[in-house]
């Protein structure tokens, strides 16, 4: 890992952040991951979350776009990205809608409706954990080093590049 990947990863993720084709490496969508989750913490510490609010929401559409592409590298489609946005949010509604209905299971003291409510929650969490598990492995995994149904780019634009300065000396 060198400083000039690192800006070139980091160009990157915003020169290309409405392009859905192709691939991204690993370096392509780890580097901006990190330094996005700095800069984020750094702004929350000066103005107490509201400028790191901000900044969450102008990178949805560039990290939304680097993952499918990183998917690409794995020769997966965008279906797993989008899943993860849509899962992402249904379960913050599933937490509050649990903790309402948990509420209202203890005022009211029905036994049998707090236990589907328990039941219900933790299925709920068992999948979203599942998904996003799955979701990790895929991006940390290794790229196709040849072409896929994406192109060319992504890993076998590396592996090609390992073997050009392996030839040459």
């Amino acid at each position: 890992m060198n400083q000039n990947e690192i800006i070139e990863s980091y160009k990157s993720f915003w020169t290309r952040a409405l392009d859905i084709n192709g691939r991204s490496t690993r370096a392509e969508f780890w580097h901006p991951y990190w330094i996005n989750f700095i800069i984020s913490a750094l702004i929350g510490m000066v103005s107490a979350g509201t400028l790191s609010g901000l900044f969450g929401l102008a990178v949805i559409i560039p990290t939304f776009t680097v993952t499918v592409r990183r998917l690409h590298d794995t020769n997966r489609t965008m279906v797993l990205a989008v899943v993860s946005q849509i899962s992402g949010i249904i379960a913050v509604i599933a937490s509050v809608v649990f903790v309402l209905t948990v509420l209202a299971a203890a005022a009211s003291q029905s036994t049998s409706f707090f236990g589907a409510t328990l039941i219900a929650g933790l299925f709920g969490t068992a999948v979203t954990g599942a998904l996003y598990i799955y979701t990790l492995y895929v991006l940390v995994k290794p790229g196709d080093q040849f072409p896929n149904n994406y192109g060319n780019g992504g890993s076998t634009q590396l592996e090609y590049t390992q073997t050009q300065f392996v030839d040459k000396y």
